[in-house]
């Protein structure tokens, strides 16, 4: 049987260069339009998105297209779609293909969300009975009721996403292309998308899935493809190409590591210098924020802040999934306080905050007023995911912040193990059988 997606051999080139890139686009026309086949050789400012790229998918296949932001994934969908012109290779889609790639591709924002959906079937050859025996599912599945009348230049990103799903998936096609679309749904809507493309591969649907939640990638496809900078570097069941992934995440992630104890003492364990005079005197916002809230400069009220990891009495910022971890912190008062507390808050490199460790709970932190304060938090099982953490310390008398920001960036590592949600709890639990 002959496969339903075949990819051979595929080349895009781009340019860093905007000016360049127009230029060799016009040329690259002017060569087509003469008959000439087009030249891999690079020019200068070029570089590959996608280079040599091969693969093939039978009916029923799922496959995830996994890397880092750049490597050459949203390209080779794109590409798999018809929107981008490939500079070599061959791709064949043998049946019908329904793409989510961008955020309201093919839907006219003037037109409300009704008629956008009549306009999408007919496209894919639906009469208006036949769109019109589907359009309430359509409707009922994007839960769209009170705003499908409304025009879709109205909608926010995630009802665009729900709109675009539930017409791709209901138009029956033979091919489904989804980027990382859904990554702006809420996760109750994601599920229900996910339960849809489960239902859809018992229907013998192939299902290419661009991802970085790697849970997500697991359960819903069969295979996965790491792409970086453009070219396949491991393919085949998508938990060993997972795993593979997350091995040279994390060696990439030491060698930097290395590379910024090379230098000295990492930025994050150096104590903070203090602010120019142009800054506030007193302990007000800095004007900064982050995904980790507002950043408060109190040089007047703080000073020498510090923060290390230690794991099996080693400092370091790489740590193994599950391992026991002592935090050391240490700060110098320099005026007077009544109420000292100090917060350790763990975020995602992302913004999600895990967990916060507060000292307000214990009241050993009452009676310090000023000095240099130690305290070290020992957490005997460390169970983030593994991936980038930020730790944001806030210092404060009371309720007034006396100095809030970043005292530390760390990494964990996989150990080889999947982790299928933000943290891995450790857990026990006992088997029964009973007899009838």
């Amino acid at each position: 049987m002959a496969p339903i997606v075949q990819v051979e051999h595929v080349y895009k080139k781009y340019s860093r260069n905007a000016n360049a890139h127009l230029s060799y686009g016009m040329r690259d026309l002017y060569n087509h339009l003469l008959g000439r086949q087009p030249s891999l050789e690079l020019r200068k400012d070029e570089f590959f998105a996608v280079n040599d790229v091969s693969f093939r998918l039978e009916r029923g296949d799922t496959l995830a297209l996994i890397g880092r932001n750049g490597s050459g994934k949203s390209t080779m969908l794109k590409m798999m779609n018809g929107l981008i012109k490939l500079d070599a290779g061959r791709i064949v889609m043998d049946g019908r293909v329904q793409a989510l790639i961008n955020l309201g591709a093919g839907f006219n924002g003037a037109l409300s969300g009704m008629d956008n959906i009549y306009n999408s079937a007919a496209l894919y050859g639906f009469s208006r009975k036949q769109t019109k025996s589907i359009v309430d599912e359509i409707v009922d599945f994007a839960e769209l009721d009170e705003f499908i009348n409304s025009p879709v230049e109205t909608y926010s990103s995630g009802m665009k996403a729900r709109l675009g799903f539930a017409v791709a998936v209901h138009l029956k096609p033979d091919i489904l292309l989804i980027d990382e679309i859904l990554a702006v749904g809420d996760a109750a809507f994601r599920n229900k998308c996910y339960a849809r493309m489960e239902a859809l591969k018992k229907r013998d649907v192939t299902i290419v899935f661009v991802s970085h939640t790697q849970s997500a990638v697991i359960k819903l496809c069969k295979d996965a493809l790491w792409l970086h900078k453009g070219r396949i570097m491991a393919i085949g069941p998508s938990m060993g190409v997972v795993e593979t992934y997350n091995g040279y995440l994390e060696a990439e992630e030491k060698e930097k590591l290395a590379r910024d104890q090379a230098k000295g003492t990492p930025v994050s364990n150096k104590p903070l210098e203090k602010e120019p005079e142009k800054r506030p005197k007193e302990s007000k916002s800095s004007g900064e924020n982050s995904l980790y809230g507002p950043v408060h400069s109190g040089n007047d009220h703080v000073e020498d802040v510090r923060c290390t990891l230690v794991v099996d009495g080693q400092e370091t910022s790489a740590i193994k999934l599950h391992s026991a971890l002592r935090v050391r912190v240490s700060f110098k008062l320099k005026t007077q306080v009544e109420h000292l507390y100090s917060t350790l808050n763990f975020h995602r490199k992302d913004g999600l905050l895990l967990a916060a460790i507060a000292t307000s709970t214990d009241d050993r932190f009452g009676h310090i007023h000023d000095g240099r304060i130690f305290y070290e938090v020992r957490i005997p099982d460390l169970d983030f995911a593994p991936g980038h953490y930020v730790i944001m310390m806030p210092i404060a008398d009371g309720q007034h912040y006396l100095w809030r920001d970043i005292v530390k960036e760390f990494f964990v590592e996989s150990g080889g193990r999947i982790c299928y949600g933000v943290t891995e709890i450790t857990h026990e639990y006992t088997v029964r059988v009973e007899e009838d």
